[in-house]
C-alpha cells in the first residue's frame, strides 16, 4: 500500500447540494434584481412625468409682442431705381488748340462763369489781327465810295451826269458797304475765338469728370468736363404696368438709399413714361427729389414706395402676427397672462409697411405675439415686457 492510497482512505468524501436548492437560490437572486430594477425604473418614469407636466412659462422681449393701435393705413406700391442729377452738362472745346491750364478737379464745386481751363490763343490772335487789317482796308474803300456817291449826287441834280453813271457809283458804294460788314463779322469771329479759348462753367454745379490735362491738343467739340447740379435729382424707377393706373403725377414717394441707414427721403412723381420698357413690360416713373444738402449722389440705388391712397383710422396688427389655418386668420393674443388663440377678420393690408387692418376679433389695446415661433400653445403662461411695441 502506498502513501497516496492511505491518504485517500482517510479523507472523508464531499457532500453535494440538492439540485432543487440551487435553482431556488437562483430564482431568489433574479427576483430581487427584477424588483429593484422595476422599482427604480418606475421612480425615474414618475419623475420624468412630473417634469413633463410642469408648465413652461414664456418670457417675451419688448420687440416680440405688439399692442393693437388705431391708425390709418396707406396703400403703397413698391418701386426701385437709380438716382440721377436733373441738370447736367458736358463742357466741350469751342476752338481747336493746346490746353495750357486746367484749374479744376473732380468733386470740386464751381459757379456759373468760373474759369475751368485756358487754351493757347496764338492762332486766334493772328486771325484777329488779319481780320482787323482787312476791316480797316474795306472801311477806307467804303469812305471813298461814299464821297464819290455824294459828289455825283449833286452833279446829277444839276444834270451834269447821267442817271446811269450815278447808278454805277451807287452800286460801288453798296458793294463797299457789304465788304465792310463782312470784315466786321470776321473780326467778331476772331475775337470770339479768343474768348472761347478761356473755358468757363456754363452753370453752377460740381465737376463730375475731368477729361483733359494740360498740354493736350484738342479739336473743336472735344469733351473737356462733365458738370452736374446736385440740388435736385431724379429717381428713374419702374413699376408693373398693372399698377400704373393707380399712379398720377404729384403723388408722394418715400424711399431709402443704401448707406444712409434708416433715413427716409421724399419726392414726388413728376412724369410717367407713356410706353412700357421692352422685355420687362414695366413702365418708368420719374420722381423729382429735392437734395438741398447734396447728400445724395447720382447713380445711387433707391428703394421706396408710392403712396396712392389712405384708409380710415382702424385697429391694426403686424402681418407677422397673423397665422392662417383652413382659410381662417388668427393671432396669438395675451389674455390674463396666458396665450390665447384669437380668430380675426382682416381688412386692408399694407404689404410694404407690414401692417393689416383688423375688421373684427381684436380691439385697441390688445396685445399679440408679433414674432413667428414654433410650438406656441394655448394656455401657456406668459411674462410680459414692461412696454410692448405699438403696431
Amino acid at each position: 500500500m502506498t502513501a497516496s492510497t492511505q491518504i485517500d482512505r482517510i479523507t472523508p468524501p464531499r457532500r453535494r447540494l440538492p439540485v432543487w436548492l440551487g435553482a431556488l437560490a437562483l430564482l431568489l437572486v433574479v427576483g430581487a434584481g427584477t424588483f429593484f430594477y422595476t422599482k427604480n425604473g418606475a421612480a425615474k418614469a414618475d419623475e420624468a412625468g412630473k417634469k413633463e407636466s410642469a408648465p413652461v412659462t414664456l418670457e417675451f422681449a419688448p420687440g416680440d409682442v405688439a399692442r393693437v393701435v388705431a391708425q390709418p393705413l396707406a396703400h403703397r406700391i413698391a418701386i426701385s431705381g437709380s438716382l440721377a442729377p436733373t441738370t447736367q452738362t458736358t463742357v466741350k472745346a469751342s476752338v481747336s488748340g493746346e490746353v495750357q491750364r486746367v484749374l479744376v478737379r473732380e468733386g470740386q464745386a464751381v459757379r456759373q462763369g468760373e474759369i475751368l481751363a485756358d487754351m493757347e490763343t496764338t492762332d486766334a490772335r493772328s486771325r484777329l489781327e488779319a481780320a482787323l487789317a482787312d476791316q480797316a482796308e474795306r472801311r477806307a474803300r467804303l469812305d471813298i465810295a461814299a464821297r464819290n456817291r455824294d459828289t455825283n449826287q449833286t452833279l446829277l441834280k444839276q444834270n451834269f451826269i447821267s442817271q446811269n453813271a450815278f447808278d454805277q457809283l451807287q452800286s460801288t458804294y453798296q458793294a463797299a458797304l457789304a465788304a465792310v460788314q463782312w470784315a466786321d463779322a470776321q473780326v467778331k469771329l476772331a475775337r470770339q475765338s479768343i474768348a472761347d479759348a478761356v473755358v468757363r462753367a456754363p452753370m453752377s454745379g460740381v465737376v463730375a469728370k475731368r477729361l483733359v490735362n494740360g498740354g493736350e491738343r484738342l479739336a473743336p467739340d472735344a469733351p473737356m468736363f462733365q458738370l452736374v447740379d446736385l440740388s435736385r435729382l431724379e429717381l428713374d424707377a419702374t413699376v408693373p404696368a398693372s399698377d400704373v393706373a393707380q399712379i398720377t403725377p404729384g403723388q408722394g414717394v418715400q424711399f431709402t438709399v443704401d448707406g444712409f441707414g434708416g433715413r427716409q427721403f421724399e419726392g414726388k412723381v413728376e412724369r410717367i413714361n407713356p410706353m412700357t420698357e421692352p422685355g420687362s413690360r414695366a413702365i418708368k416713373l420719374f420722381v423729382s427729389v429735392p437734395n438741398a444738402d447734396a447728400s445724395l449722389r447720382g447713380g445711387m440705388f433707391a428703394q421706396g414706395v408710392v403712396t396712392v391712397s389712405q384708409s380710415a383710422s382702424a385697429p391694426v396688427v403686424p402681418l407677422s402676427a397673423v397665422f392662417e389655418e383652413a382659410g381662417q386668420s388668427y393671432v396669438f393674443a395675451i389674455q390674463d397672462g396666458k396665450l390665447a388663440k384669437q380668430a380675426v377678420r382682416l381688412g386692408f393690408r399694407d404689404e410694404s409697411g407690414g401692417l393689416a387692418e383688423v375688421s373684427s376679433g381684436l380691439t385697441v389695446g390688445a396685445t399679440v405675439v408679433r414674432i413667428r415661433m414654433a410650438g406656441l400653445k394655448v394656455g401657456t403662461p406668459v411674462v410680459m415686457p414692461a412696454a410692448p411695441v405699438a403696431s
